[in-house]
């Protein structure tokens, strides 16, 4: 197909427009909630903000945090772009979440592993928790041998990983196009 047969791309949606945009998508029939997020060790405040972020933007309900530490809330703001006040939002410390950790079920781990499989193989279920680990050590052991299931994002280059945002963003809107309706 030439490119000049194709419709023009149009223009960029923003501000009202774009505002009622979403509200007339929230609007449509009902849509099943996004998976709960468990996000074990991150310790980078801007990528626990873009997992809220991407938790508003897939209509997930629940983000668990699950750190030692407190961050710092400043960081988190800005790149969350207020989407912290918009989703329920946790933090649990390591022990407090294992022995919670049944009430998430299943727990599908965003890991590659000896057992996981292709995301894109899988159907994933319509009611269900990802957990991602931290940027430098992936998912603790203690908590991915809590979890159902592992799945994994085909890597085609050299590097065989991808920033931990990155590959939570693909694996949402991968349950999201399975769950649809």
């Amino acid at each position: 197909m030439n490119i000049e047969t194709l419709s023009p791309a149009g223009e960029q949606l923003e501000g009202q427009e774009l505002y009622e945009r979403q509200k007339a998508l929230r609007a449509t029939p009902p849509f099943p909630p996004g998976p709960t997020i468990v996000a074990a060790g991150l310790q980078v405040p801007e990528n626990i903000g873009a997992v809220l972020r991407l938790a508003d933007a897939v209509g997930t309900q629940q983000v668990i945090f699950v750190n030692e530490a407190t961050p710092d809330l400043t960081r988190i703001q800005r790149t969350s772009r207020s989407t912290e006040t918009l989703v329920r939002w946790e933090r649990y410390t390591p022990a407090e979440f294992l022995e919670r950790a049944s009430s998430f079920q299943p727990l599908i781990a965003l890991e590659l592993t000896t057992a996981s499989a292709s995301i894109f193989e899988v159907k994933l279920p319509a009611a269900c928790a990802f957990v991602i680990g931290s940027e430098k050590h992936g998912i603790p052991a203690p908590l991915l041998h809590q979890c159902q299931q592992s799945v994994h994002i085909p890597m085609f280059g050299v590097n065989g990983s991808m920033n931990v945002t990155h590959a939570l963003a693909v694996a949402l809107f991968e349950w999201r196009r399975q769950h649809l309706g």
